[in-house]
């Protein structure tokens, strides 16, 4: 399995587009007490500033598309981009669960 810089960097952009829909539904469903941030470390940061919240969740995967740029495709970072894509594909099809279950 080989991927391109170019392969591996849509998929970051892809990334990038499940974090920040997992963001806008994760706070869309604290704010409405519908679900409750399953991460200690996320809830924290939630319960002390939505804004930090917001920026955290959304620069991650802006930070893993900056170092992607500046290294070679490797095999460890193909890796680690497919389980991060499937990890959050399955939390955001978490979020359109419940979020059928409401409407």
């Amino acid at each position: 399995m080989y991927y391109s810089n170019h392969t591996l960097f849509k998929a970051a952009i892809f990334l990038l587009i499940l974090a920040v829909f997992d963001t806008i539904f994760t706070d869309f469903g604290i704010r409405n007490n519908y679900i409750s941030e399953a991460n200690p470390l996320m809830r924290l940061v939630y319960e002390t500033s939505i804004l930090g919240f917001y920026i955290l969740k959304i620069s991650l995967p802006l930070l893993l598309i900056y170092i992607m740029t500046k290294l070679p495709p490797k095999r460890y970072i193909q890796l680690l981009m497919v389980i991060a894509l499937l990890l959050y594909s399955s939390v955001v099809f978490q979020h359109f669960f419940w979020i059928s279950l409401l409407v």
